[in-house]
């Protein structure tokens, strides 16, 4: 693909490359002396002490802010999101490994690495295993499912040509059925215009927390639209598994696609299928993907046939359900009360600040 102008060229590199060294050399002093395999293994299994010293040293280094580790955590999360991009780059370079210094930022299982996961297929399969199994457990009747690549994507951090870059790994189906809600969510405004209202107990005060609690107001239309809104959910169920048994007949292919959300580089992998994703290593990513790379451009067709597929679908079933409807038959729903924590509502107004999402 060609590469536009970069986000964060603005940003001393030899700053950040200095901060990292010298986080590395405080958290261990013999950092330097190992050799290389040794260096990626403190970086990929650090515990959580080791990390919050880095972060103090990084912090110090990069926005001249002096810390505890006791206090480390709190004071990194208060960072607004413009001063994050530097921070996170210095981080990357104490906590990636491979060729690219890439780092998955999910949760892990204790005494669990990247480096247990050779492949992007071994770490995948892992995580549908686990997916598999707790729902399983909170659901007796869950008949379960078959393994198709990346239903759930992956937020990831690497260097691309040295750069710093957020990206997202997903399937070629899960990517597919973003595109297909996107345009779909927006049909069903157009359909049933509504908004969301505050509910009589929104804002409560409710033990250490904050009761959310947020209506649809679709003009006397909400039944109807919650009917659409259920048939549309199992619309997309359906079509994501067609998706996922159809493209495991493609060939292996990356498709790589930036997404222009506000100042920060982000970059969608897109993997065809299972067998891509048994080609590629965690540690030698970039080089990997090379020669599984396709054009971008050639799905645009394949997401313009899905889209129009669910417009007509969302049309027809929107007729059929003002035709028919009996809008006084209630469905049975189980009550739920949302209740969010003042550091989550923070977290709100602190983006809708920067006007930036999470990272």
């Amino acid at each position: 693909m060609k590469d536009s102008a970069y986000k964060l060229a603005h940003l001393d590199k030899n700053q950040i490359l200095t901060a990292a060294r010298k986080a590395l050399m405080m958290a261990d002093a013999h950092y330097y002396a190992w050799t290389a395999q040794e260096q990626e293994y403190f970086r990929a299994t650090m515990n959580d002490e080791v990390q919050r010293k880095i972060q103090c040293v990084l912090l110090g280094s990069l926005l001249d802010i002096k810390c505890s580790t006791e206090e480390v955590d709190e004071i990194w999360n208060d960072i607004p999101f413009s001063n994050l991009n530097q921070l996170n780059w210095a981080r990357l370079l104490t906590t990636g490994i491979g060729e690219d210094y890439i780092y998955l930022n999910e949760c892990m299982a204790e005494e669990t690495s990247l480096l247990d996961f050779p492949t992007i297929h071994d770490y995948d399969y892992a995580d549908y295993l686990f997916q598999e199994e707790t729902r399983k457990r909170e659901f007796s009747d869950y008949k379960g499912s078959d393994y198709y690549a990346y239903r759930h994507p992956s937020w990831v951090r690497l260097l691309i040509k040295g750069q710093f870059y957020y990206s997202t790994f997903t399937s070629l189906a899960t990517y597919s059925l973003d595109e297909i809600e996107s345009s779909g969510d927006e049909t069903i405004r157009q359909l049933i215009p509504h908004e969301y209202v505050d509910g009589k107990n929104h804002g409560k005060q409710e033990n250490d927390g904050v009761i959310w609690d947020l209506k649809i107001d679709a003009s006397g239309q909400e039944a109807q639209l919650d009917e659409l809104k259920s048939r549309w959910i199992v619309y997309q169920q359906e079509r994501c598994l067609a998706l996922s048994e159809t493209n495991v007949q493609r060939p292996p292919a990356v498709y790589v696609h930036d997404k222009n959300w506000d100042d920060d580089p982000h970059r969608f992998f897109i993997f065809a299928n299972e067998e891509t994703l048994k080609q590629i290593r965690w540690t030698h990513f970039l080089s990997d993907c090379e020669p599984l790379m396709a054009d971008f451009a050639t799905l645009e067709e394949l997401f313009a046939g899905e889209i129009e597929r669910a417009t007509s679908w969302l049309t027809e079933n929107h007729r059929d359900i003002q035709d028919h409807f009996d809008s006084k038959v209630v469905k049975l729903k189980k009550k739920r009360k949302i209740i969010m924590s003042k550091s989550v509502l923070e977290d709100l107004s602190k983006i809708d600040a920067d006007d930036e999402p999470f990272r």
